[in-house]
């Protein structure tokens, strides 16, 4: 049995292949096709073909998202600026919203009392009380949206004197029922002050908020970047399985040329050849 340096050969193979410079080519490619026949070789190169092919596919997918990312970051950028040049605003445009919502829900019970003192029926009252906090959460909106200008100065001495009203009802509904005018005073005044800080609090809040459109861009630009790395992780585990498959197959074929082919060079020329077939359409570099 004929062996070669540290291998085997096995008696039914062919002779091993010395070519000569006019035969060389098809030398080789004889040798590649025989291989593609070992046992489940040619299933092995067409896995090593497809994770190959995959790597380029993810890395531009990356490559794409990234910009993506990156574009949308600066558009949100700019829209920050625009809307918001010394960049005082902090909370998002739903956490700012939500944060009013509660203020002016909690606003009701102040406003629930101050509908009392219309003397109705339960129903009515709760109507007048989702009225009063309607307005008490419009003029939150108009006081932080609007800096200067006669809307906002209109909106606040609407808001002083709606107050000043509430919390003199207030006062007269609690002297025609209890009498105590020390106590009816002190009430009608808490709830009046609680009533103004509350609004105080909302206009601050919205005050500090993102406008919607500002907070829909930065919310995009986070998810594209979030779907951005997850690409990148993507690229890396795929380049990483088409190396390691590329690294196996290459060292099943560097055996197969040992055993079949005794000239180095023709060995070298079957490797190349294996090696630019698996990597035909795919993009990647050899590893």
């Amino acid at each position: 049995m004929e062996m070669v340096p540290g291998i085997q050969r096995d008696s039914g193979r062919p002779p091993p292949v010395t070519p000569t410079a006019a035969s060389g080519t098809a030398a080789v490619t004889g040798a590649y096709r025989r291989f593609l026949q070992e046992p489940g070789v040619e299933n092995e190169f067409l896995a090593v073909k497809a994770l190959a092919q995959r790597a380029p596919l993810a890395a531009q997918e990356h490559e794409r998202l990234r910009g993506l990312a990156t574009a949308a970051e600066v558009e949100a950028g700019r829209l920050s600026r625009a809307h918001d040049e010394d960049q005082r605003r902090r909370f998002s445009f739903g956490a700012g919203t939500t944060i009013a919502v509660g203020l002016a829900a909690v606003d009701s019970v102040p406003a629930f009392l101050a509908a009392q003192a219309f003397g109705l029926d339960l129903w009515t009252t709760v109507g007048i009380t989702a009225v009063l906090v309607a307005a008490l959460a419009a003029a939150m909106w108009v006081l932080a949206h609007h800096h200067d200008g006669w809307r906002r100065w209109t909106v606040a001495g609407a808001l002083v004197g709606g107050l000043a009203a509430l919390g003199a009802l207030r006062w007269w509904y609690l002297v025609v029922t209890t009498g105590d005018q020390t106590g009816a005073l002190l009430e009608a005044a808490g709830l009046t002050v609680f009533t103004a800080l509350l609004v105080w609090f909302g206009v601050i809040v919205l005050g500090f908020t993102k406008a919607r459109h500002v907070s829909a861009a930065e919310r995009r630009a986070r998810s594209l970047r979030r779907q951005a790395k997850r690409a990148g992780a993507a690229e890396a585990e795929a380049s990483r399985r088409a190396v390691a498959a590329m690294r196996e197959f290459m060292g099943r074929a560097q055996v197969f040329s040992s055993i079949d082919m005794d000239d180095a060079d023709a060995r070298s020329q079957f490797l190349d050849l294996v090696r630019r077939e698996v990597e035909a359409d795919a993009g990647v570099a050899s590893p």
